[in-house]
């Protein structure tokens, strides 16, 4: 008898270890596939990447669509890109003087402004930038950037970057897609 109940422990404790293992193994494929899932949903996405040859050309630049924290944070990435190039950046306040930020920001940039911007400040190209909360899928940030030829109206170059809730990380993979995608880079 004796014999029966160590047997019968045995056995009842081996299923219960068995049961154990079990959930233990199916908890931890549980948080692995969860982790990729968030992990993927996480990933920095480039999307709608182009850039003409024309982009090399132009050095005096202009900002806008950007606090001014994150325009200096831009400037700054974007000068350490192109070492080799020349590069001047014209103040938003002058800018200003021509046209509003809102006028700019909402495609009303026509011949006549984009003139005007030329003509007195030497700008041969605007960089116009929005950065935004992602509206669908798990969240995160994106950061559009078009840059636009200031005498012909041209977009000679243009990225979306989409990723977590880092503007200086947006601005370096922005920006380094960019020159990437001009210097013939995949």
């Amino acid at each position: 008898m004796l014999a029966r109940i160590i047997v019968l422990k045995k056995l009842l404790g081996n299923d219960t270890m068995k049961i154990q293992i079990r959930f233990l193994c199916n908890i931890s494929a549980f948080l692995v596939v969860a982790g990729l899932v968030i992990s993927a949903g996480c990933a920095w996405k480039t999307r709608a990447l182009f850039t003409k040859p024309e982009l090399i050309n132009h050095g005096r630049l202009a900002i806008i669509g950007l606090t001014p924290e994150q325009e200096q944070i831009f400037m700054a990435y974007y000068i350490k890109a192109f070492p080799e190039q020349f590069i001047t950046f014209v103040e938003r306040k002058r800018l200003r003087l021509i046209v509003s930020e809102q006028n700019l920001l909402k495609g009303r940039l026509n011949e006549k402004t984009r003139a005007k911007l030329k003509q007195l400040f030497g700008i041969e190209a605007l960089i116009m930038c929005t950065y935004y909360d992602e509206t669908q899928g798990i969240g995160g940030k994106k950061l559009r950037v078009r840059i636009v030829d200031s005498a012909t109206g041209a977009i000679v170059g243009s990225v979306i970057i989409h990723g977590s809730d880092k503007f200086r990380y947006h601005c370096y993979k922005a920006i380094k897609a960019l020159k990437t995608d001009l210097m013939g880079g995949s």
